[in-house]
């Protein structure tokens, strides 16, 4: 978790670290950096998790997050809502497509009849699989189009690089299964901590 954590982070600090746009929109920004990078750790890991129980935990956390991220600048911000009018930015409209499949993603998992939607277990992973990778998708498409933080070519390539290797982790995946796993307790601090970390460097005196 720390390393997808500090990969996604790592990635936004290329091209202009110290560019930033006020406390109050980089920490919700970061958080929503945060969100992003606790799906690729579910998408790499979920297929072999020890306990079902702390994969779906986790889920849940990361969904807050990223429904905090998204209401964070409503709620804040009322012009904010000008930008989900017809005619908005599509990575905006990007944005909330990631969100609502975030949220099926996790709701669908946690549901008890959730085998009798498909045909057998097997049906039923490959559904969640792919929710994951749109999810992934319409996020990564929000955050590049958004392009304060990503606005270089290369930024986009290596966020490309880390979903890919996200979604179709089976050259590495043994090797990091192997560790101890995050907890959502882990990925709340983490996420308290670097959004705080990011927003101060984003704010640095000039």
């Amino acid at each position: 978790m720390l390393a997808a954590l500090a990969a996604v982070f790592l990635i936004s600090f290329l091209a202009a670290p110290l560019l930033g746009s006020g406390w109050f929109w980089d920490a919700g920004n970061a958080l929503g950096f945060a969100a992003y990078a606790g799906l690729l750790y579910l998408t790499a890991t979920g297929r072999s998790v020890p306990d079902p129980r702390v994969h779906h935990l986790l889920g849940r956390g990361v969904l807050v997050i990223a429904a905090v991220h998204a209401f964070w600048f409503l709620l804040g911000d009322g012009a904010v809502v000008e930008y989900l009018k017809p005619g908005a930015p599509a990575h905006l409209w990007a944005g909330v497509a990631g969100l609502l499949l975030l949220g099926a993603l996790v709701t669908g998992a946690l549901l008890p009849e959730r085998l009798r939607l498909h045909r057998d277990r097997p049906a039923s992973r490959s559904w969640h699989r792919w929710l994951a990778i749109g999810a992934i998708a319409t996020a990564a498409w929000h955050m590049l189009g958004s392009g304060l933080y990503l606005q270089s070519g290369y930024q986009a390539l290596l966020l490309a690089g880390l979903a890919l290797a996200a979604c179709w982790p089976r050259a590495w995946r043994g090797s990091l299964l192997e560790r101890p796993r995050a907890g959502l307790r882990d990925y709340l601090l983490a996420t308290t901590i670097l959004a705080l970390v990011f927003a101060a460097i984003r704010n640095l005196p000039a």
